[in-house]
């Protein structure tokens, strides 16, 4: 059941809705606003807008390296399993051998 949650970035307050309790919301509203605020610190008297597509363009970021390095673990991870699969596999092949 969706909800309504308040956050508070930068000072300012949004009114959100969503499932999510108002704990994890105000998780996510505290790590906008550390973005935000880093990258204040390196742009002196930019707009709040420009604050705010510059942490999300951050933050999409993070995201896609996050996804990639996922993509890549998932490779890495298949590529073993199948290399145990067949080392299994030789190993049933053998002992078939041995049996016959």
């Amino acid at each position: 059941m969706s909800k309504k949650l308040q956050v508070e970035i930068l000072g300012r307050r949004y009114a959100l809705q969503g499932d999510s309790d108002q704990a994890y919301a105000q998780e996510l509203a505290s790590y906008v606003g550390k973005k935000m605020q880093d990258i204040s610190e390196h742009s002196h008297g930019s707009p709040f807008s420009k604050l705010a597509i510059l942490s999300a363009i951050n933050i999409a970021h993070e995201l896609f390296q996050l996804k990639h390095r996922q993509k890549e673990s998932d490779s890495a991870i298949a590529g073993k399993t199948r290399h145990m699969i067949e080392t299994i596999e030789e190993q049933f092949e053998m002992v078939d051998e041995r049996a016959s």
